[in-house]
């Protein structure tokens, strides 16, 4: 692993002291990253590759919140590693980051389809590595909290034929997600999928903001506040999401469409290297390849449908 820089600042508050399990053969690389997050206010441990960090999480899942593992390595590459741990039940569930040298797209795409929260571009860039981290901790905590709200109306929502839902505030977006989420026969792997759709419809499409403006706010820490503050403005109150659920003989049909222009949609249903230093960007391509069965948009983008099917896997 490369040199990194040296952060000039420290997260305000990491998330309760989280933990992250950092994986790299190079072993300069390894106390040069581990010194970077330490300084950020991480706890970190640390395995020489993929087969010891696998073999640890499976023994105690708890060990870590986050995982941060370089791409290549001997025994089990950080592409391997992210998979096993997306099959297994325990640790699926934890954000994975891979570090790379690598900018083709083939290599950055096939990190999200394995399942990776985020693809970072080696020397990392400290502010990066700060915004990242603290990105997939909050997901972390979202998603505890949707399911959590998920096991409360499961049964009730198993056998419902429709649910269609309207909003327009970021604040009823979560409560929607879990709501639509529990028709799902396999709720923990979609869930994340349907608030990506979602929330995209919020932000982009009733509130307007686009890839390089959200891009900005959040380098500059200033995203949150923007958002609640558009939420407010007269001028975006009459924007709409409509999110419906059919279920069907074939499976699980989840319409997203909004009022809004729409956006250019293929040019992010893959990871695109260009956007490999973005704070956002990666949630259409996580929905598409992660998620659902099928994802397809219409024509301006501002109308999207997620298929899930009710017909098992073939496993090869």
């Amino acid at each position: 692993m490369s040199a990194v820089e040296k952060p000039a600042f420290v997260l305000p508050n990491p998330v309760a002291r989280a933990t992250v399990l950092l994986v790299d053969d190079d072993r300069s690389g390894l106390l040069s990253m581990e010194e970077q997050l330490e300084s950020l206010g991480y706890a970190v441990v640390t395995a020489t590759n993929g087969a010891e960090a696998f073999a640890r999480l499976r023994e105690d899942p708890s060990v870590a919140d986050v995982v941060m593992t370089d791409r290549m390595m001997p025994l089990l590459d950080g592409l391997g590693l992210t998979r096993r741990l997306k099959r297994e039940r325990a640790t699926r569930d934890i954000p994975v980051i891979l570090l790379t040298g690598a900018s083709e797209t083939d290599d950055v795409s096939a990190g999200i389809e394995a399942g990776a929260f985020y693809y970072i571009t080696k020397p990392p860039q400290a502010k990066l590595v700060a915004s990242v981290l603290a990105s997939a901790l909050q997901e972390v905590a979202r998603q505890r909290k949707l399911r959590a709200d998920l096991r409360e109306h499961q049964a009730a929502f198993r056998n419902m034929q429709v649910l269609k839902f309207n909003l327009r505030l970021p604040e009823e977006v979560e409560p929607v997600v879990s709501m639509l989420a529990s028709m799902q026969e396999a709720p923990d792997r979609t869930i994340q999928g349907i608030y990506e759709l979602i929330q995209n419809a919020v932000e982009h499409g009733v509130l307007r903001f686009g890839f390089e403006q959200k891009s900005k706010l959040l380098a500059q820490g200033a995203w949150q506040d923007a958002l609640a503050e558009r939420a407010r403005d007269p001028r975006f109150a009459h924007g709409q999401v409509e999110a419906t659920a059919i279920r069907r003989d074939d499976g699980v049909h989840l319409s997203v469409k909004d009022n809004g222009p729409g956006f250019n949609w293929r040019s992010f249903l893959r990871s695109d290297p260009s956007r490999a230093t973005a704070a956002c960007g990666r949630g259409v391509a996580r929905a598409a390849n992660v998620a659902f069965d099928r994802l397809t948009f219409n024509e301006p983008g501002n109308q999207v449908v997620g298929f899930v099917s009710s017909a098992p896997k073939v496993r090869w």
